[in-house]
């Protein structure tokens, strides 16, 4: 009920949105510093035809995440993540990391430096849907255990334990795994941005993701190539953006 209130909410704020709350063009669904340029191509070649779908639709976290990243992406030297920076000309959304065990994962935001390659998974209204962990059967104990001996404990934790859940511990497992693979001598970072209203609190289903979230930021510890971290786009903005 909250995800549907949310949406009313955007539609009545809207002017040119239907009654399911998309707009015509995915132009409508930017804010007016972001360029093109800055991310057609990139979503594009994603999976999905995002673009001309999923992105025209007011609660997109697509779209969140490009009117966020799409100016630091032009910007690279004013960007700091989580204590890096100096970022190379390769930012990108949507970015494909193969697995070499299944279909790749895309990445909403991408960042690498001398360091660390560092991948962001965003997040809208999708927390407020419960879903059960779909853990890929190609994910074998015998294919997991090379890669990053942590990931056989983490992907048998959520098959043995695999209630629904309003965060997406799945394609947070499968974003692991394509950073792992992908990040050669250097090493990753894994970071979870999700929107959520300031008085959060009230609403059970806010509090029930938080808590998953703590569970699953535990568990990840055990994947030795990965640094997990998660914010709100609110602290992510005040920690990073106005410093």
């Amino acid at each position: 009920m909250t995800r549907t209130k949310i949406i009313k909410q955007l539609i009545d704020c809207s002017k040119t949105a239907n009654k399911k709350g998309y707009l015509d063009h995915f132009k409508d669904n930017l804010i007016s510093t972001i360029l093109l340029d800055d991310f057609k191509t990139d979503l594009e070649n994603g999976d999905g035809n995002e673009l001309y779908g999923k992105f025209q639709a007011l609660h997109s976290s697509s779209a969140l995440g490009v009117n966020f990243f799409g100016f630091f992406k032009r910007h690279l030297d004013k960007f700091t993540v989580f204590g890096e920076k100096d970022f190379m000309e390769n930012a990108q959304f949507e970015k494909k990391l193969p697995t070499g065990i299944s279909r790749p994962p895309n990445l909403d935001f991408f960042l690498e430096n001398k360091n660390y390659i560092i991948g962001f998974e965003s997040k809208f209204l999708e927390t407020l849907t419960q879903k059960k962990p779909e853990i890929s059967p190609t994910y074998s104990d015998e294919l997991l255990f090379p890669i990053d001996k942590g990931l056989v404990e983490i992907v048998n934790h959520f098959r043995k334990n695999n209630k629904k859940s309003y965060l997406d511990t799945a394609q947070l497992i499968k974003h692991s795994i394509g950073l792992v693979k992908n990040k050669g001598d250097k090493k990753a970072k894994l970071i979870y941005i999700y929107w959520e209203p300031l008085n959060a609190e009230e609403f059970p289903e806010y509090k029930q993701h938080k808590a998953e979230l703590d569970e699953f930021t535990e568990l990840i510890k055990h994947i030795v190539g990965v640094e997990f971290h998660h914010t709100t786009y609110f602290e992510f903005y005040n920690k990073f953006v106005t410093d």
